[in-house]
């Protein structure tokens, strides 16, 4: 049996009798996607994508920030580059991808084509996710060293493999879509930084529900395209991809949702910060200090996160969301980095910029991390205050996760700062109330009629 065909089986068969753990899980990933997928709809990167799909409009799925419905595939395209512009959307370590920007909204728009019900698009999602971590275990941390970016590659494959399960596929036209999935697979690091890198999420958004609509008409491809010579582990693995053995044992033995969650998304910036924004947080908040009283701050990070943190000076808002020297001069300031941080105008404060010579960052050698993506070193942060004192912390979770995890009101808090800016009040509300009881939700598309935003729904 091939690879493709064991997670494929596994995707078409299993029972959705998910744990309450798991469901919760799935819920609040949902709805925290939403919330971004609401704020980033009003980004100019995400007006563009629309604008540059303009000529295909007529179709049952929604454009958030506006009432334009156009195919399944192009809402998808528009809502989950929306989804990722902001770099407030959650993190999926075991497969090293932005999981939920990349699942909700190509469920949300096959759904709306299909009238999915929130029950459905929950357990889509939790199978998706799965698939996610087998795929990510079998070629990171490699592949994401390489240079790949996963969300677009591993999950696009894995995202397709879920859309199946939405539309009730057999094992057979699973395996098709996925390894279709697999031919469409692309997208790199180079582009972060810059607006392409949130278009190759909404990409392979798209790319999944193509080819989850090609499988289920009988267009089929190489069931074993994972582990071919020339197939997906050989030319995406990079320098030591871990291989499939280990990953499919893995699989569903927990589930990945239940044994580690998301990754939500406490700052407004690339994840590879976070670790290393909470311990100077932490350390703020333990002994009082702020930016004037610091002589320096010396951070170790994973030699891929310090690739992605490529912008020392950063330009503009999307070479800052990837500057560590950005972020940690936010924290040290303002104690938060939030969305308001991400303008043109305001990476430019001088008080911010004259900050960045107080940051160093080292990065451990990629040959000495380990190649399996669950296990995860911890970041290291050592502050110089001017008046002679060393302050250390470290992080293996940053906040969000289950092992520090956001309670009730500080997801509500979320939802509120990235969705009341964008919609008429009465729709935020209504929305929020649907985002609290996912799983009560008849059809998705009472959730999309509410996310038309201000000037439409005046």
């Amino acid at each position: 049996m091939s690879v493709l065909h064991t997670l494929a089986q596994w995707a078409a068969t299993r029972r959705a009798d998910w744990s309450p753990t798991v469901l919760a899980r799935a819920e609040h990933a949902f709805a925290d996607t939403v919330a971004c997928m609401v704020a980033g709809s009003a980004d100019p990167v995400t007006r563009k994508t629309a604008e540059g799909l303009a000529t295909w409009s007529g179709g049952q799925a929604t454009l958030f920030g506006g009432t334009r419905r156009v195919d399944a595939p192009w809402a998808a395209m528009v809502n989950g580059t929306g989804a990722h512009v902001l770099e407030i959307d959650d993190n999926f370590y075991p497969a090293l991808t932005h999981a939920s920007a990349i699942l909700v909204p190509a469920l949300i728009a096959l759904g709306e084509e299909l009238d999915a019900s929130g029950a459905d698009l929950l357990d889509a999602y939790i199978v998706g996710i799965e698939l996610h971590a087998a795929l990510g275990r079998g070629v990171n941390r490699s592949h994401y060293f390489a240079g790949w970016h996963p969300t677009a590659t591993v999950g696009c494959i894995g995202t397709a493999g879920a859309c199946a399960r939405l539309m009730k596929l057999d094992t057979g036209r699973t395996v098709a879509a996925m390894s279709l999935a697999v031919s469409m697979a692309s997208g790199n690091k180079a582009q972060f930084g810059t607006e392409a890198k949130s278009f190759q999420c909404g990409m392979g958004a798209a790319n999944a529900i193509i080819a989850a609509r090609l499988g289920a008409a009988g267009l089929t491809g190489n069931p074993e395209v994972l582990e071919d010579p020339q197939g997906f582990l050989a030319l995406y693995g990079g320098p030591a991809p871990r291989g499939w053995d280990a990953p499919l044992q893995k699989l569903d033995k927990p589930l990945a949702l239940e044994e580690f969650g998301v990754a939500p998304k406490r700052h407004a910036c690339c994840g590879s910060a976070h670790n290393s924004l909470d311990c100077i947080l932490d350390l703020r908040r333990e002994h009082g200090f702020g930016a004037g009283d610091v002589a320096s701050v010396s951070v170790l990070v994973g030699a891929s996160n310090k690739k992605n943190l490529r912008y020392d000076d950063p330009q503009d808002e999307f070479q800052a969301r990837f500057s560590l020297h950005y972020n940690v001069a936010l924290a040290l300031l303002y104690g938060k980095v939030t969305l308001a941080d991400f303008t043109p105008e305001a990476v430019w404060r001088p008080e911010v910029r004259e900050l960045f010579a107080l940051t160093t960052m080292q990065a451990r050698a990629f040959e000495d991390e380990p190649k399996d993506p669950d296990q995860r070193p911890p970041h290291l942060v050592e502050i110089t205050l001017k008046d002679g004192r060393v302050l250390k912390a470290q992080r293996v979770y940053a906040r969000g996760l289950i092992q520090d995890p956001f309670d009730d009101a500080e997801r509500a808090d979320k939802i509120t700062e990235c969705c009341a800016p964008q919609l008429a009040p009465q729709d935020f509300q209504a929305l929020l109330a649907i985002l609290t009881n996912v799983r009560g939700l008849d059809s998705v598309r009472t959730l999309t009629a509410l996310c038309a935003g201000k000037q439409e729904a005046a």
